[in-house]
């Protein structure tokens, strides 16, 4: 039994090391990211020569639907085109979007198609779009007015096919969603950062992304053979040789879901697909011809999930050991390891976006609910995979609370 003690904790400190490991290695590469793309942020004019298409894709939105097409109407940035793809809604939706249509006939198209999918209603929207550059927003999201000129300054660097913006939580009103905006701050964009500064970003989120149009005609467009299409068209623009950049400051506010039955939903078709993904691009693992996204990028999806489940497995161990050898030392050790990591890259990433500082108090209890969460739908997302489930998208109920609260506003208006 002192063996298997001993081992325990041995592993514990080990996972601990990794952990420091990983939060100063993309706590350096996102420092680098945000040097090197100074340019965009501040020397960079928004060209008036691109015309851009904004594709709306939607089913039963009719809730989130208005404001998402409220705040593309007050862009600052003039020269786009607004087109709304309703994927055969069954409720208000098309009653919502149509409103919209007919108020603004020059700005704004309303494109009715049969229930086929979220790939399938972008592909469409392509088809049908004048712009040489192509912006995709999910309907439950909205932009900041500034974000469409934002999203659209890497592309006057010519080798650039593709850019990702930076997505954040609008809603963030209880427990639940407000770890869902520190995931999205410490997690999402810190690693966007790091990875696209590697050239290996593996997801341009749904909720905010811009292609050149060229390119997502040589790919053939959004793939229907996973669910999370945004990660298969990343990946697919990447392996095609083209570069994709990320601005911070494309700022896209999202609607998280406020309860566990939705959140548990949306994780597990994230993760479900993510393992789609790899199985249909396996032979890029690893692969030094596709450069660093085969190298680091994929393979960092694949396992590194993993060892958070391990971090999982051995914190309820050591809640164990308290209970029947008294060990408290040794949890706490290792819990305040956790908090302490947890905290340096939170705060790292409230100061880098400028976010409320208050947030970083969230970082104490993290770790007792909230990332295990993750790893019990990584868990079962994994096996589900293994034994050959069939997943489809089982989309999440709708709030309309796609609306940016004051408080969720960055404190100043020059976000990194």
């Amino acid at each position: 039994m002192n063996f298997v003690n001993e081992l325990i904790t041995a592993v514990s400190y080990l996972l601990l090391f990794v952990l420091a490991f990983k939060v100063l290695f993309f706590m350096l590469l996102s420092h680098k990211h945000v040097r090197k793309n100074r340019v965009y942020t501040k020397k960079t004019n928004c060209s008036r020569k691109l015309f851009v298409s904004v594709i709306v894709p939607c089913y039963n939105e009719e809730l989130t639907l208005g404001h998402c097409i409220e705040s593309l109407i007050k862009q600052e940035f003039e020269n786009y085109e607004i087109l709304v793809v309703d994927d055969g809604s069954t409720d208000n939706t098309r009653k919502v979007g149509g409103k919209y249509a007919n108020k603004y006939p020059n700005k704004i198209s309303y494109i009715c198609k049969e229930n086929g999918g979220k790939a399938s209603a972008l592909n469409l929207g392509i088809k049908e779009s004048k712009g040489d550059i192509v912006v995709c927003i999910d309907a439950d999201s909205i932009f900041l007015p500034n974000t469409l000129c934002e999203l659209i300054k890497p592309f006057q660097d010519d080798e650039v096919y593709a850019v990702g913006g930076n997505v954040k939580v609008a809603n963030r009103n209880n427990v639940l969603s407000k770890h869902q905006t520190m995931e999205y701050i410490s997690g999402l964009g810190l690693q966007r950062r790091s990875f696209v500064y590697l050239s290996c970003m593996q997801v341009i989120s749904g909720a905010i992304g811009a292609f050149r149009k060229d390119v997502l005609l040589e790919i053939g467009g959004y793939s229907t053979d996973t669910i999370v299409e945004d990660m298969d068209i990343t990946i697919s623009i990447q392996k095609a040789g083209r570069k994709v950049a990320y601005n911070s400051n494309a700022i896209a506010y999202t609607e998280a879901p406020e309860n566990i039955t939705d959140f548990l939903k949306q994780r597990y078709r994230w993760t479900f697909g993510g393992f789609q993904v790899i199985r249909k691009h396996f032979y890029m693992l690893f692969n030094r011809k596709y450069g660093s996204l085969g190298v680091f990028g994929l393979p960092y999806f694949l396992f590194f999930p993993w060892v958070d489940v391990l971090i999982s497995m051995l914190f309820f161990t050591s809640i164990i050991r308290v209970a029947l050898y008294s060990n408290l030392i040794g949890f706490l050790i290792f819990y305040l390891g956790m908090v302490l990591l947890q905290s340096i890259i939170l705060t790292y990433t409230l100061i880098l976006d400028n976010e409320n500082r208050r947030l970083a108090l969230l970082s104490t209890i993290e770790s007792l609910w909230y990332n295990h969460i993750i790893s019990f739908i990584t868990i079962r997302a994994g096996l589900n995979f293994i034994k050959g489930a069939d997943v489809s998208w089982n989309k999440v109920a709708r709030l309309g609370r796609n609306v940016v609260m004051e408080e969720s506003l960055p404190v100043t208006s020059s976000v990194k």
